[in-house]
């Protein structure tokens, strides 16, 4: 019975974090493993509940040979033997990784996701269901905080992300432990893929789950839980802080510069997000931008500086008291 108790804290989670407002079909990323096996039987279980239309995708990275061709097959079966759409799709990872100078991480996870867009377009999909649980957002959380994240990125994954580059992307697992889904998968009586590559301290993803989180649990057994907790306030801490930028922003913002008298009124924290807001209007996205560009435009604000360079051929200029921030062509970084 304790499959039926998981699906029942599914579905109530679901509604009452309204995963699926607004949704009607969902595209589903399986990749043949415990848990996205266990979400699409989840979603499969609960579609008449909230009346869902559903797609199962799977891409094939090319990486593992005949073992990755078995787990396309093995996707491809299981949405069939339920009546699914299966969209099924490959792509050669190390010769991308190789092209882009990336690493096979990076690559296979640019092919995964331009392939998901492209298959939610093609089938005119609301949003793409990713199995992404509670381990997982302890694993970023551990991963961003050692390469000096800051709130932001402490804020990790949520429920529902509106993506600039794909779309609208729905994570309905977030407070579910791996060991959980596993157990599901097992009452179901599905026999899910192992993926090999998971099993190596090679990846840094790979060895904080295979090492560090195994450590730092002798200290806080309920180590993954406490990152997850951490994860779901700091988001909520953001959004307000977001709202408040939104409401402020014509103010500090005008004429296309950040009015340096208005922006010195402002806690160091809107400073920052009116900052990312207004380098994200001017160059449309602020993908190539971190925190040490950020806060060098708001010292040159704060310190009232001549200027200082940006990625991608961008500039801060700051002139009687207006900040500009223009793409200077012709000169590189």
């Amino acid at each position: 019975m304790r499959d039926f108790f998981l699906l029942r804290r599914f579905i109530d989670l679901c509604a009452t974090e309204k995963i699926f407002d607004g949704v009607k079909k969902i595209l589903i990323a399986v990749s043949g493993g415990a848990d996205s096996l266990a979400l699409a039987e989840l979603m499969i279980n609960s579609r008449q509940r909230f009346k869902l239309e559903l797609c199962i995708a799977h891409f094939e990275h090319g990486l593992r040979g005949q073992e990755s061709i078995d787990d396309a097959t093995f996707v491809k079966n299981f949405a069939e033997e339920r009546g699914i759409k299966f969209i099924g799709g490959k792509g050669d990872v190390k010769k991308f990784a190789a092209q882009e100078k990336i690493s096979i991480e990076t690559a296979a996870r640019i092919l995964r996701y331009e392939f998901l867009t492209k298959v939610k377009s093609d089938f005119n999909c609301d949003a793409i269901a990713l199995a992404h649980h509670a381990d997982d957002q302890a694993e970023t959380i551990l991963m961003r905080l050692l390469r000096g994240a800051t709130s932001t990125g402490l804020s990790a994954m949520k429920f529902r992300t509106l993506s600039e580059d794909y779309g609208l992307l729905i994570r309905p697992l977030l407070r579910f432990r791996k060991i959980e889904l596993e157990n599901f998968c097992r009452k179901k009586f599905l026999s899910p893929r192992l993926d090999s590559t998971n099993l190596k301290a090679d990846a840094t993803r790979n060895k904080i789950r295979l090492e560090l989180i195994p450590e730092l649990e002798k200290f806080n057994p309920a180590l993954v839980e406490t990152l997850c907790r951490l994860a779901e306030v700091t988001a909520e801490e953001i959004d307000f802080i977001d709202a408040q930028a939104e409401k402020i922003f014509p103010v500090v913002v005008r004429d296309n510069s950040i009015v340096r008298a208005e922006f010195l009124k402002l806690h160091p924290a809107l400073q920052r997000v009116v900052i990312k807001k207004f380098l994200a209007q001017v160059a449309g996205s602020t993908k190539d931008f971190g925190f040490v560009h950020f806060e060098g435009v708001r010292k040159v604000l704060l310190n009232n500086l001549s200027g200082v360079e940006l990625p991608k051929n961008f500039r801060a200029d700051l002139r009687k008291g207006k900040l500009i921030i223009k793409q200077e062509q012709g000169r590189r970084n």
